[in-house]
C-alpha cells in the first residue's frame, strides 16, 4: 500500500478551495477561502477525495455486509438494518447520491472540459475516465439512473433516467475517447495534484483499459456477444492491464479528519462495537489456511477465544436469537482494512488480473492474454502484495483444495474459482465492488442470506431504492423498485 502520493481528505479539499491571488488576499470583497474559479489541478483531488470517501465509508459498510464479509456485533445494532435488508429512500440519499452527482462526477465533468478548454489533453483523459468509473458506481448500485441529461442545473432540474443498457454503451464511447486523448510523453497541469497516479499517465492508460475490460465483463450474462467482441477488439488492439504494484487508491494519514473513513466512523466515533468478522468469510480464509486471515481480521481480545480467530454467523444478531456478547470478544476487521491510514482503492492490481484471467477462461481473448491460471495466481499475488504479506507464501495457498485452480475443467467451474478468490481479495478493501460481483455472478456460491433478512428465502439485496429527493424534485422520478429487482446485467440465475 505505499506510495508517494499520500494526501488526506481535509488536506485536498482544503487545497481545492484554498487558493486566491496574494495581491489580492486584502481584498475585503473576496471570500479567500471560496474563490470564484478553479482548476483542473485544485478540483481533481477534491472529486478524488470525495468519490474514495463514499467508497470508503457507506459503500464499505454496504458492500462487505451484503458480501458477508462483516456482520453486526451482538451488543449493538447499528448496522442491523443491513442485515434486515431493510434499505429506505433515505439511507443513501444526500450523503452518498448526492456526494457522488453533485460531488465527484460535476467535479470531475469539470476537469474534463475545463482541460480541454486549456488544452491539456492528459488532464482531460483523467477527467473523463474517473467520470466513468463514478457512473458506473452510481449505476451499478441504482441501476436506471440520469446521465446524459445530469448535471445540467437549470437548464434541466428534471433530468431524465436512461436504461444502463444504453449507459454502459454509452461507458465504451467515453472509455475510447479518453484513452485516444493520453500522450505519455507530455506533462499535465494536474501533476503531483493527482491523488492517485501523480499525473502518472502510463499507469493511467492501464486503468482505463481495466476499467473498460470490467465494463465488458459487468456483461457477461447479460449480453455475451457484445462484451466478447469488445474484449476481442482490446486484446487484438494490444492493450494493456494494471500490474502488481499499480493499484489505483487514494491513501489518508493518521491525523485528524485525515484518516481513512471506515477507521474514522467506526473505531473513533463509534469505539469498534459495531462490525465484527463474518463467518462465512473468516471460516473459508481458515478452511484454505490464508494467511491474510490477519490481514482481514484481529483476533478476539477478550473472553474464552481471545486470542483466537472467531466470527459471528451473518445477521443472527439482529434476530430473536442474538447472544448480545461484545465485539471485543470476537473477531473485528484487522490491521490492513481498519487503520487510520488504509486507503481506498478504485481498481487494485489483484481485480485487474482476477477480470484478465476471467476473459482468457471464458474464451474472449482471441488466443492472447496468457494463461486462465497463472493469471488467477497472479491475481492472489497481487492482494497478498497490496496487503504486505509475503507473496512466496501464495504457491503453498494454490495446493489447498479450495483454492487450487480447476485445470480441465468447464468454464463455469473455473469463473467460479476466479470470482471466489476476488471475493476474497476484497474483503474490507473494495465492499461495494465485492457485493457487484456477487449480484452479476452469484458466487461464491456458499453465501446464504443473513438470518435477519426480511426478503424472500434466497433473496440477497439486488439494487439501492432510489433517494428520496428524486421523488420530490424530479418530475422524471420512476417511482419507487423494491431492492429484490435486479439491475439490467444481474440476469444469472
Amino acid at each position: 500500500m505505499k506510495k508517494q502520493f499520500i494526501k488526506g481528505l481535509a488536506v485536498l479539499l482544503a487545497l481545492s478551495l484554498g487558493f486566491t491571488a496574494c495581491d489580492d488576499y486584502l481584498d475585503i470583497n473576496v471570500d479567500p477561502n471560496n474563490p470564484p474559479t478553479s482548476t483542473p489541478a485544485l478540483t481533481l483531488p477534491a472529486a478524488q477525495g470525495e468519490l474514495a470517501y463514499v467508497l470508503g465509508n457507506q459503500f464499505q459498510f454496504l458492500g462487505n455486509f451484503f458480501a458477508q464479509h462483516w456482520t453486526q456485533a451482538g451488543a449493538a445494532n447499528q448496522y442491523c438494518d443491513l442485515e434486515l435488508y431493510e434499505i429506505t429512500s433515505s439511507d443513501y440519499d444526500a450523503r452518498v447520491w448526492g456526494e457522488l452527482y453533485a460531488g465527484a462526477l460535476q467535479d470531475f465533468r469539470f476537469v474534463s472540459d475545463q482541460a480541454r478548454e486549456d488544452g491539456d489533453r492528459n488532464a482531460e483523459a483523467i477527467g473523463r475516465i474517473m467520470e466513468v468509473y463514478t457512473m458506473q458506481v452510481i449505476t451499478d448500485a441504482w441501476g436506471d439512473v440520469p446521465y446524459t441529461t445530469a448535471l445540467t442545473g437549470l437548464d434541466d432540474p428534471n433530468p431524465s433516467y436512461q436504461a444502463q443498457q444504453e449507459i454502459y454503451d454509452l461507458f465504451i464511447v467515453q472509455l475510447d475517447s479518453a484513452l485516444a486523448l493520453i500522450d505519455e510523453g507530455a506533462d499535465t497541469e494536474v501533476g503531483s495534484a493527482d491523488l492517485v497516479y501523480g499525473g502518472d499517465m502510463g499507469r493511467w492508460r492501464r486503468f482505463g483499459n481495466t476499467l473498460k475490460l470490467k465494463i465488458y465483463l459487468r456483461q457477461a450474462y447479460v449480453r455475451p456477444d457484445v462484451a466478447q467482441s469488445g474484449i476481442q477488439a482490446m486484446y487484438a488492439s494490444g492493450a494493456e492491464f494494471l500490474q502488481i504494484g499499480e493499484t489505483g487508491d487514494v491513501e489518508f494519514a493518521d491525523q485528524t479528519q485525515n484518516r481513512n473513513p471506515f477507521y474514522q466512523t467506526q473505531v473513533v466515533f463509534r469505539g469498534g462495537v459495531d462490525v465484527v468478522a463474518s463467518n462465512t468469510s473468516l471460516e473459508f480464509l481458515q478452511e484454505t489456511n490464508d494467511p491474510r486471515l490477519s490481514d482481514f481480521y484481529a483476533p478476539a481480545e477478550t473472553g474464552a477465544a481471545a486470542g483466537s480467530f472467531v466470527g459471528v454467523d451473518q445477521g443472527v444478531e439482529c434476530t430473536p436469537d442474538r447472544t448480545g456478547n461484545q465485539s471485543n470478544s470476537v473477531s473485528k476487521p484487522g490491521p490492513a482494512v481498519a487503520s487510520p491510514t488504509t486507503a481506498i482503492p478504485f481498481i487494485t492490481a489483484a481485480e485487474s488480473f482476477f477480470l484478465q484471467a476471467e476473459a482468457v477462461a471464458r474464451g474472449w481473448t482471441g488466443g492472447a492474454g496468457g494463461d486462465a491460471a497463472e493469471l488467477y495466481a497472479q491475481g492472489i499475488r497481487a492482494s497478498f502484495d497490496y496487503l504486505g504479506e509475503d507473496v512466496a507464501q501464495v504457491d503453498q495457498l494454490l495446493q489447498q483444495p479450495g483454492v487450487a485452480y480447476p485445470v480441465g475443467a468447464d468454464v463455469e467451474a473455473q469463473v467460479e474459482q476466479i470470482i471466489t478468490q476476488k471475493w476474497v481479495s476484497f474483503n474490507g478493501v473494495q465492499g461495494f465492488e465485492s457485493w457487484t460481483e456477487y449480484r452479476r455472478t452469484g458466487y461464491p456460491g456458499f453465501i446464504d442470506p443473513s438470518a435477519a433478512s426480511n426478503l424472500a428465502a434466497g433473496v440477497i439485496p439486488k439494487r439501492l431504492v432510489y433517494p428520496n429527493t428524486e421523488s420530490i424534485r424530479n418530475q422524471n422520478y420512476p417511482g419507487l423498485i423494491e431492492i429484490s429487482i435486479p439491475v439490467w446485467w444481474d440476469v444469472k440465475d
